[in-house]
């Protein structure tokens, strides 16, 4: 007897590691009964949201960044200098 860890989600399980079976097996099933996700319909709700936020912010246009003055010479890092 073996025992594999996983996820069932709709129907579909989900094995947490690689696992082969030969063509037919008799097996069980025990199941914790408690969410192993509590919380993802809030987290893709949110996720939701931040993808329509891109979406709508896509054809704004953006202002051009003044450029910052450094007042001093720039180091050169380079082999050639």
């Amino acid at each position: 007897m073996r025992a594999v860890n996983g996820y069932l989600e709709n129907g579909r399980f989900t094995p947490l590691e690689v696992i082969s079976f030969p063509k037919r097996v008799q097996v069980v099933l025990v199941y914790n009964d408690v969410a192993v996700d509590e919380g993802r319909e809030e987290r893709m709700a949110w996720l939701n949201s931040l993808h329509a936020a891109i979406k709508d912010a896509a054809d704004e246009e953006m202002p051009d960044f003044p450029r910052v003055r450094l007042d001093r010479e720039l180091v050169d890092l380079s082999d050639e200098g």
